[in-house]
């Protein structure tokens, strides 16, 4: 294997180690077949686009990009599907996919790498939360914005990461969604048959990935860093109430969000990505 494909494989793992531990999870508790398929045909998509998709080199077409994710974000507003008083999902076939764990994994990349912008692009991705709302997806942007505002020392986020905070709070009771097993209080159910079992998924989850994430030399630090944090914020969020578990729990779009990610993140083999600038 050559060093550029043992890099990209090395990348996928902080998506591949909690995805697997997920579906392992799902086969032990006996969930449908179909939750197991799901979420294994998003991480065979999600592994294709890490090992082999690429970011435009070129800043205009990752504006662009970036422009285009923001303004997705309010397409469930418009579109539905509308459940329990709040409309989050972007429909896909038959799945519909939760746009804040589908697209603010690669925005935190965007807005890491476009720091001049950035928090612009957390401020509407912020404003599209509000009016779903999605409580979770705000609390989460805030920490990763919170993060950002320490490592690229930018007030502007931190600004974002305080509004986002309080608004998260100011919403996060809204909606009448029952919570749905194998999706929500995934480490709770574990812990009530194998404490043991709970204790290494929720390691997959919160620690496995951001020491992988943060320390990949393929990624600059503020990219990963972020998205880091980004992934601890859904954890804990899930947490405190009944959020969906990012990537061990039912869920094709935290899988497919955080592969779009890393995919995106990636810089090409032989460079260190600590070393090279961030426009």
């Amino acid at each position: 294997m050559s060093a550029r494909a043992f890099d990209r494989w090395r990348l996928t793992l902080p998506l591949l180690l909690p995805s697997l531990g997920g579906l392992a999870y799902l086969y032990a508790f006996e969930a449908p077949t179909r939750l197991i398929a799901v979420n294994a045909g998003a991480l065979a998509l999600a592994l294709l686009w890490v090992l082999f998709g690429r970011m435009p080199a070129e800043r205009n077409p990752r504006l662009a990009l970036a422009g285009g994710a923001v303004l997705a974000l309010f397409l469930p507003l418009l579109t539905g599907p509308e459940m329990g008083g709040v409309a989050r999902w972007l429909p896909a076939g038959p799945v519909s996919l939760h746009s804040g764990a589908l697209l603010l994994p690669l925005i935190t990349v965007l807005a890491a790498r476009e720091e001049a912008i950035g928090a612009g692009l957390f401020a509407l991705a912020g404003a599209a939360y509000i009016l779903q709302p999605d409580a979770a997806s705000l609390f989460a942007l805030g920490v990763a914005s919170a993060t950002l505002a320490a490592t690229l020392r930018r007030v502007s986020f931190a600004v974002v990461s305080l509004a986002a905070i309080v608004f998260a709070t100011a919403t996060f009771g809204a909606g009448t969604l029952e919570p749905q097993r194998f999706t929500e209080g995934v480490l709770a159910e574990v812990w009530h048959s194998a404490p043991l079992a709970a204790l290494g998924l929720g390691g997959l989850l919160f620690i496995a990935p951001p020491l992988l994430i943060a320390r990949e030399p393929q990624i600059l630090r503020a990219e990963g860093t972020a998205l880091a944090a980004l992934l601890w914020g859904f954890g804990i969020a899930a947490m405190l109430a009944p959020f969906p578990y990012p990537l061990i729990g039912y869920g094709a779009a935290p899988i497919l969000g955080y592969g779009l990610a890393l995919g995106a993140a990636a810089r090409k083999a032989g460079h260190s990505a600590r070393n090279l600038p961030t426009s």
